[in-house]
Formats: C-alpha cells, sequence, structure tokens
C-alpha cells in the first residue's frame, strides 16, 4: 500500500493552540511524506526514532499491527540543504505511520486521535495536534486546541499567497512551551487576556470577507505574536527581507526561527531571488491506497 501525508503550516494562534479552546489557523502545503508498506515476513521500519518507537506502542496498544515493510519518504519536507523546511514533518510522518499500520483501509477518526497521542507521546506530552489535524484532514482549517481538538475546514482568504522565510536561528520548541507554560502560571490574568486576543485575531481573519480584512487581522495578529513573545521570553520579531510590506510579515511556531509573508491584493510580491519561498495549497489530507 502506499500512504501519503501532507506537510503543514500554522499561520495564527501558535501558543493559544495549547489551551482548552485555543484556536490557531492552519493550512496543507503541497509537499508530502511519501510512505510504502508492503508484505513481509516481519514488521521492519525504516526509521528508528522516539516518534517511530511512540507510534508502534500506541498502535500495538490499539490492536495487532501487521507484518509490513515501511519505507519513509519525507525529502519534500525538508530544503535542498538538508534543512527542515517548516512544514511539520513529523506530525505528517506520524499520519501517514499509523494509517499505514492499521492497514484497514480509508483512514478514519481512530486513526487520527492514535496519531494525535503517539505524536504527543514523542513530543514528551506537550503539544497541541493542529499539526496533526492539518495533515489529516488537508486544506485550510480552523485548530482548537485540548485534551480533545477539533478540525474545522476553512476557504483560503481570497487572493492571498504564503511565503515562507527563515528566521536567525532555530528554537527548540520544547524549552519555549516551558517559558509559556511557567509565565501562563505566573501570570494568569496576562495569559488570559493575550490569549483571547489571539483567538480575537483567528475569530477576524477567518470572517473576513475582503483581502483587506484578512491583512487587518493579519497584522492584529503579528502585534499579539510579538507581545506574547516578549511576555514568555522567546523572541518573536524576526528579521524581514527587503521588498515586501513587513506588517504582513509574522513570525510562526514557537520563536522566530521561520517565519511566513501573506501577500495579499495590493501588497508586494517578493523580489526574485530574496529567499521567500511560495508555499502551495494542498485540498487532500492522508491519503491511503492499497
Amino acid at each position: 500500500m502506499t500512504v501519503a501525508a501532507p506537510g503543514n503550516v500554522i499561520l495564527l494562534g501558535e501558543y493559544a493552540v495549547l489551551e482548552e479552546g485555543g484556536l490557531g489557523v492552519a493550512f496543507a502545503v503541497d509537499k508530502r511524506v511519501r510512505l510504502q508498506a508492503d508484505a513481509a515476513p516481519s514488521l521492519s521500519i525504516d526509521a528508528a526514532n522516539p516518534l517511530v518507537s511512540a507510534v508502534l506502542k500506541v498502535v500495538g496498544s490499539a490492536g495487532e499491527i501487521p507484518a509490513l515493510r515501511v519505507r519513509i519518504d519525507s525529502s519534500e519536507l525538508y530544503l535542498p540543504d538538508g534543512r527542515k523546511a517548516g512544514f511539520g514533518s513529523s506530525a505528517a510522518v506520524a499520519v501517514a505511520l499509523v494509517s499505514a499500520l492499521r492497514a484497514h483501509g480509508a483512514p478514519g477518526q481512530a486513526d487520527l486521535e492514535l496519531a494525535l497521542a503517539a505524536h504527543r507521546q514523542a513530543q514528551g506530552g506537550i503539544g497541541s495536534g493542529y499539526d496533526v489535524y492539518c495533515s489529516f484532514f488537508g486544506g485550510w482549517g480552523m485548530f482548537s486546541g485540548g485534551a480533545r481538538p477539533s478540525w474545522e475546514p476553512h476557504a483560503a482568504p481570497s487572493g492571498a499567497r504564503v511565503y515562507l522565510f527563515p528566521g536567525p536561528a532555530a528554537v527548540a520548541t520544547r524549552n519555549a512551551i516551558q517559558s509559556f507554560c511557567q509565565w501562563k502560571t505566573a501570570c494568569a490574568g496576562a495569559a488570559r487576556r493575550l490569549i483571547q486576543e489571539s483567538n480575537d485575531n483567528v475569530k477576524s481573519f477567518l470572517a473576513a470577507r475582503s483581502p483587506r480584512e484578512a491583512a487587518s487581522a493579519f497584522r492584529h495578529a503579528r502585534k499579539t505574536g510579538i507581545a506574547l513573545g516578549d511576555e514568555i521570553g522567546v523572541e518573536a520579531r524576526i528579521p524581514i527581507p527587503p521588498g515586501v510590506d513587513p506588517e504582513l510579515c509574522k513570525a510562526v511556531g514557537a520563536g522566530n526561527e521561520l517565519g511566513v509573508y501573506l501577500q495579499v491584493s495590493g501588497a508586494p510580491e517578493p523580489p526574485a531571488g530574496s529567499g521567500f519561498l511560495s508555499v502551495g495549497q494542498s485540498q487532500s489530507g492522508v491519503t491511503w491506497t492499497p
């Protein structure tokens, strides 16, 4: 069988999605993890890491794992120099691998829940799961965080194109999340205010009736993200290459290692050779072919 799961990008709501009812906007990209699984005398997977171990443990607890030879190709989610492109490769692998090991037909809700459990386990029990849900469902959507997350499909903003660009250095996601959790405990009132502000930005962005309204909500989200980064001590300001509207650029994820530029009607397109990576979108989520 072959299984393929798209990568993903979170656009708004980076830390809010860690909270019960915290909202975020994410979309699936047109680059995929591809997995080939064939019958074999015993189970064999061409990767050994904490994520694979977590998937095997979680899927095994739900039923027998068939004897398969599994080959995983996630090269589409990496840059030519070998660096991760920021497309949620581990979540896409979790979705694809769970779907293959279950080997019962088109992936369903049970597969999604197992992939979420395995991905969280591999991350030490943290992680919202927005990336797992986005890779599973595909398209654009609103993610709502919590113990049992949810996903609501949405159309992409009219006329918008998304570009990514690298930040100054890698950010340790686990450390950033720990900083957020410590701040949330110490400054509960400020945390509630900024999370509510983030949720309002998400709702405004998805309710936008024009590119101008979407751009306005995005600008507010940029300011909220910077303010939140200042509060928790994880820098959310990101150096922006020249030639674009800086107010439509923001850091995504748990710091400033990756930036996103939302190019809407009237905003300049990135100049050639400026380091921006155009991100295509995938309307389909995980696919399974016997």
